[in-house]
């Protein structure tokens, strides 16, 4: 009895173990985050540059997302606890990237020439990623994004409804909204020429003069940077990737070589705790397989007990209700007797 007991239990916690590893593939935390800073947040202008900060709670502390756009670049400044955004390294990041830069739903173009114009071209923009110009610069530990503007980038920013940045500032995509109700007449005042007095002088009629068509200028080829990598032991080469530094910079070999260490001493734990749990596991198995054997041996013995018990009934033609269950074992023409 105590078996059919223990295999009636052991069916839904098979398909509970089931179903747990069925959705093992199942990563929530790589969902995105959406903050939209909207009209209720207002542009303001502060040292020629017009400026939209948003904020979002975490724990006891205040994450601020800084926009900071002025004549000649676009910030983005990922601050922490710094309302103004003036205060510079105040969210240390080991790894930002940026994914994309959208105005009004389509990639802003410079950022695509950014993209296609790196040191390693790649569909987003890494950390210490190293542009052509510097035209787009995500130095990473301060929280600093910086796109360098050109006319075209400025005429699109003046008309538009919105911008969409998606980045990943610890592998999981952030994406921040701002709407741009407001911007184009802080920054129409920013760029404001300064008038200077014209002095009239004589007309005097000239022929003018021809016009020479100017082809635009390609924009340069990046600049050949020489590329070192800090690796992990061979172990455990397949678990933690190496990481790219520019060879002449000596802090950035030495914050490199630290990340490569801790991720190495991360994976070892988890290893050591992935083969204890394994260790678990089978011993675990093990003692199950004992206890089923001494249960059925035990079961056994119960059996034979009850059925010499029985035979002395058997012999006289009659089985009593302790027998019933056993009386497919009694001789032929042994009648049933229990509940007579």
């Amino acid at each position: 009895m105590r078996g059919v007991i223990n295999k009636l239990i052991a069916v839904p916690v098979l398909l509970l173990i089931m179903s747990n590893t069925g959705s093992a593939g199942i990563n929530p935390f790589k969902k995105t985050k959406n903050y939209t800073f909207s009209s209720n947040v207002s542009w303001y202008e502060h040292n020629n540059t017009a400026i939209k900060s948003g904020s979002v709670r975490d724990g006891s502390d205040t994450n601020y997302y800084h926009l900071n756009i002025d004549k000649y670049r676009l910030m983005l400044r990922l601050g922490k606890n710094d309302p103004s955004g003036e205060l510079e390294n105040t969210r240390p990041l080991d790894s930002l990237t940026i994914s994309d830069v959208l105005v009004d739903g389509r990639r802003l173009p410079i950022f695509s020439w950014c993209l296609e114009n790196q040191q390693n071209p790649s569909k987003k923009l890494k950390q210490n990623a190293v542009v052509a110009n510097d035209v787009c610069i995500n130095a990473g530990g301060g929280g600093d994004f910086i796109i360098t503007l050109d006319d075209e980038t400025r005429n699109l920013l003046k008309k538009s409804e919105k911008l969409e940045f998606t980045i990943e500032p610890y592998g999981r995509p952030v994406k921040l909204t701002y709407t741009m109700s407001g911007y184009a007449p802080i920054i129409a005042k920013i760029n404001k020429p300064v008038v200077v007095p014209v002095v009239k002088k004589p007309v005097v009629k000239v022929p003018p003069k021809p016009v020479a068509v100017v082809k635009p200028k390609p924009r340069p080829k990046p600049k050949p940077v020489k590329m070192c990598y800090a690796r992990p032991p061979a172990d455990f080469k397949s678990a933690v990737p190496a990481m790219a530094y520019p060879c002449e910079d000596e802090l950035k070999k030495s914050n490199a070589e630290t990340k490569i260490s801790a991720r190495v001493e991360h994976e070892r734990k988890k290893m050591a705790a992935e083969l204890k749990s394994a260790r678990d596991e089978k011993l675990a198995r093990e003692k199950s397989v004992e206890d089923n054997k001494r249960e059925v041996e035990w079961d056994a013995k119960q059996t034979q007990l009850w059925i010499s018990r029985c035979q002395r009934h058997w012999a006289k033609n009659r089985s009593p209700c302790y027998c019933e269950k056993y009386l497919e074992q009694a001789p032929a023409g042994v009648n049933n007797t229990c509940g007579k």
